[in-house]
């Protein structure tokens, strides 16, 4: 025996040659060849004392057996809706403590949210608004966006503004 194959070779001729001398039997065709399973343990009721000591405080014991059905929901249609109610001076005066204390909470969560950086915030700060968009475009090079009505103004603009760059 050279290898692991050799072995499983050997043990399987030895098998078949059983069979042939009548030594060994054949395997059967209702277990299609396979090895017992052991014994089945699928119905054995495990008591729930059993499973609170293995699995300790995970396990909730489950009292009912499993449904086959989900149940259909019913909508009782006889509830009306209740009427809204007017806003008296008492329900008014304990709102207002609790509409102050959200107005804080709220400033308070958008100054964290600005300071750390969640909301945007404009860090060039206040740009000086001395010139207009017109003339920062010219300096560029840009055509003014003023539309030409005819074909000849077009042409017109667009020979001023080559002449202008040179």
């Amino acid at each position: 025996m050279d290898s692991i194959g050799d072995f499983a070779e050997n043990l399987i001729l030895n098998q078949v040659g059983n069979i042939k001398e009548g030594k060994e039997l054949p395997p059967s065709a209702g277990s299609n060849g396979l090895a017992p399973a052991g014994r089945d343990i699928s119905k054995v009721k495990v008591p729930d004392s059993f499973m609170t000591e293995l699995l300790g405080e995970a396990y909730h014991p489950q009292e009912t057996p499993a449904v086959e059905e989900i149940p259909e929901l019913v909508w009782d249609q006889s509830e009306e809706p209740e009427a809204p109610q007017a806003l008296t001076e008492e329900t008014a005066q304990q709102l207002v403590p609790l509409l102050e204390e959200v107005k804080g909470l709220l400033k308070e969560m958008s100054a964290a949210m600005t300071s750390s950086g969640n909301i945007g915030v404009n860090m060039a700060g206040p740009q000086k608004g001395s010139e207009s968009w017109e003339k920062i475009e010219k300096g560029y090079g840009y055509i003014s966006a003023k539309p030409a009505k005819t074909k000849k103004e077009v042409l017109k603009q667009a020979i001023r503004s080559k002449l202008k760059k040179r």
